[in-house]
């Protein structure tokens, strides 16, 4: 009786130790289980993050090459704007399109080359012998201006008042002297009452 009750209580010992271990061995699948699919979520999310920076690399290289683009395209476009002209001194000035037309357009031959180009606040103002000048805006188109009129307008610093020359000086109705038409004003070389010839400055 004794020994029937040891192999029974060995009996149930063994079942319980088979249940333990196999309670253990699921428990111990079912953390792999679940690391598994975490290092695979993680996996996948650092695809797809790796994914997304490559492409939004991509995305800024390209922008950048567009950038790139369109500046040299500007730059093409700015040289081609540009007429290159030569000088008396054997120099050359790149030049807008626009005024090399006013200089083919107002200069005269005889006025030969160029002695200066000079770009100011206000327009482009070409230099001759003899005190011949062509000027040039984009307001005025271009214009010659000569002669005293032309010395009253640069030395008196009348570029900043009167602006630019309009077109060539015209005579007065009265054949006193000449007149010239300014993006501001006029100005006149008249013959005064005392019969000598000065400057009228007219601001508008």
């Amino acid at each position: 009786m004794s020994i029937s009750r040891k192999i029974v209580a060995s009996a149930a010992a063994l079942t319980l130790a088979t249940g333990l271990v196999a309670c253990s061995s699921d428990e111990g699948d079912s953390e792999n289980g679940t690391t598994v699919v975490e290092e695979t979520a993680t996996e996948t999310a650092t695809a797809t993050e790796t994914a997304g920076a490559e492409d939004g690399a991509e995305g800024e290289d390209g922008a950048e090459g567009a950038e790139g683009a369109a500046g040299a395209g500007a730059a093409a476009g700015a040289e081609g704007d540009t007429t290159e002209i030569a000088t008396a001194d054997g120099e050359t000035a790149m030049v807008p399109n626009d005024l090399a037309a006013a200089i083919d357009k107002y200069a005269d031959p005889a006025w030969g080359e160029p002695a200066s180009i000079e770009e100011t606040a206000n327009g482009w103002i070409v230099s001759y012998d003899g005190e011949h000048y062509v000027t040039w805006n984009e307001n005025t188109g271009g214009a010659p201006i000569w002669g005293e009129i032309a010395n009253e307008w640069i030395n008196g610093n009348h570029a900043e008042t009167l602006g630019f020359p309009l077109e060539a000086e015209t005579p007065l109705p009265s054949e006193s002297g000449w007149i010239q038409e300014f993006e501001h004003g006029t100005i006149e070389w008249t013959r005064g009452d005392n019969g000598e010839f000065g400057p009228i400055v007219n601001q508008h």
